[in-house]
Parts: C-alpha cells; structure tokens; sequence
C-alpha cells in the first residue's frame, strides 16, 4: 500500500522516531494505531471494579490539584521503560 503524506506528517513522525527510538515509520505507525486501539477500547463500565476505583481516585487527585505536569511523568515513563529496553538488547 503507498500512502502519501504531508511535509508537515513526514516531520512529525521523523521528530516522533528521534525522540522515542523508535528505527523506522512503519514501528511508529504501528504503535500509535495499537495506542489508537486501545484508546478506543473498555469502556469504563466494562472495566473491572479495581480499576474503575483506581481511576476515579485520580480524577479525585486532579480536582484536587495534586497532579503532575505531563512531561515530568513522560521523562519518568521513559527513564523506567524505555531505558530498560534499551538496556536489555545489549
């Protein structure tokens, strides 16, 4: 399948591949629809009562101004997970 792309797509997913690691477009696609899918997948009714409490225990964290900025929590993410299998193909 050819798919053609704006100047402006084209950059944003080269700046998408330098900033996660991630070595080809075909990857990055390929997890932003898998993200897409699970984006779009429980609703909230469907999911399991744990959880349903774990996240209204986080809105109740938000409201209260007790969040953090999302790109402290990205760096964070990306120091535990993405180092780590960085690290484990050595």
């Amino acid at each position: 399948m050819a798919i053609t792309l704006s100047a402006e797509t084209e950059r944003l997913i080269e700046e998408r591949m330098k900033e996660t690691g991630i070595a080809t477009p075909d990857g990055l696609v390929r997890i932003a629809l898998q993200a897409l899918g699970e984006a779009e997948g429980e609703d909230f009714e469907d999911l399991d009562p744990e959880t349903q409490a774990a996240i209204e225990r986080g809105l109740a964290q938000a409201d209260r101004g007790e969040g953090r900025p999302w790109e402290e929590v990205r760096e964070e993410i990306r120091a535990r997970f993405i180092g780590k299998q960085d690290s484990s193909h050595d």
